[in-house]
Parts: structure tokens; sequence; C-alpha cells
């Protein structure tokens, strides 16, 4: 029942937010009554975290297992940028979490660095592997892919641009990996200068 009153939240909070959604709102959806909820959960606080943690946790495994995977440091990176998209929140609700639960706030943050740490050391990988030049900045470049990952699963970002999660995400390694300069910029041949 614990598991399903925790999935029957995910709903809700999905539905009102993190703090528009009631007790009433899972006993209705579940048909039961508040005090089974309140059998197993003393609040709804306590329901919002233990949904944090679950959260937290998959993310973390998913990371984990991708830093497992077959292949080069190539494959791994795109096995955890993969994970970025598991569970994705809100505009919305990341900014009603900020404000009004800082705890849960803190894990998400947390998570955050726990991941962009491990895309580092997979870049790492690739600078050891003599694949990425050595003055790049693997800081840097975390910072780069961690914040536009997370975009990539904008959906009004998407819209806007009339892509697919795929093709955005084709266009960001293509980017990232291959640069947009045509030419050597200090072979005097590029004229746009920023």
């Amino acid at each position: 029942m614990r598991d399903r009153i925790i999935r029957s939240a995910g709903a809700q909070i999905g539905k009102f937010g993190l703090r528009r959604f009631t007790i009433d709102d899972i006993a209705s959806d579940l048909g039961i009554s508040k005090k089974t909820v309140y059998k197993y959960f003393e609040s709804k606080r306590q329901i919002i975290a233990e949904l944090f943690d679950r959260h937290i946790e998959n993310e973390k495994n998913c990371t984990l297992e991708a830093l497992k995977t077959d292949g080069g440091w190539l494959d791994k990176l795109r096995a955890v940028i993969h994970c970025y998209g598991q569970e994705k929140l809100s505009p919305g609700l990341l900014e009603e979490l900020q404000l009004y639960f800082p705890r849960e706030w803190e894990k998400t943050q947390a998570i955050r660095t726990f991941k962009r740490e491990k895309v580092i050391e997979v870049l790492m990988q690739g600078v050891e592997a003599g694949e990425i030049k050595k003055d790049v900045h693997l800081g840097i470049l975390g910072l780069i892919l961690d914040n536009t990952i997370n975009a990539l699963f904008d959906y009004k970002i998407l819209n806007r641009l009339d892509l697919t999660v795929n093709q955005m995400m084709d266009g960001v390694r293509s980017i990232i990996l291959y640069g947009i300069l045509k030419q050597n910029p200090n072979s005097g041949e590029c004229k746009n200068e920023i």
C-alpha cells in the first residue's frame, strides 16, 4: 500500500503541484480512506520527502548503472546523459520545491552535483584516451553539459525549436564534440568575431 500511495502522490503532484495536492486526492484516487493513508504516513510532508528520496535514489542508481555500460567513455557518457531524462521535474515543481521544501531541494541539488561529477569522471577518461584535448576545462564542460541536458527535457524549448529529444541530443553532441567553428579562428579567416 505504501508504494501505491507514493505513486498516487506523484500523479497528484503532477496535476496539482506540491502544495495544492491533498491527502483527500490520494485517498480518492486509490479508493481508500484518509485514515488508511495516515496509517502509512504521518503527514503530506512525509509523503513528499519519501517521494523525493525515491526519485533521488532512482537517479543515482541509473547513473551508476550507466557507468557500467560496455564500450568506451563516449558510450558511458551517452548512457549517463540518458539518465537525466528519467524522472524530469517541471520548472514549476522545481520552483515550488526550492521555495517551500528546502530539504528536498537540497537533495535534488546534491544528485545534480553527483551526476556532474560522474560526467567529469567520464570526460577524464576521454582525456586519458587522448580523444579530448587536455586543455579543455572539464569543470566548465561538465557544467555546460549539465545545464544543456536539463534544458533538453523542457518540452517548451523542444516545441519552440520543433525538435525531438533525440534530435536535440544529436545537435548538442555534435556541437560539444566537434565545435561550431568552420575554420581555425587564429587563421584570420573567421570574420565574425565575438
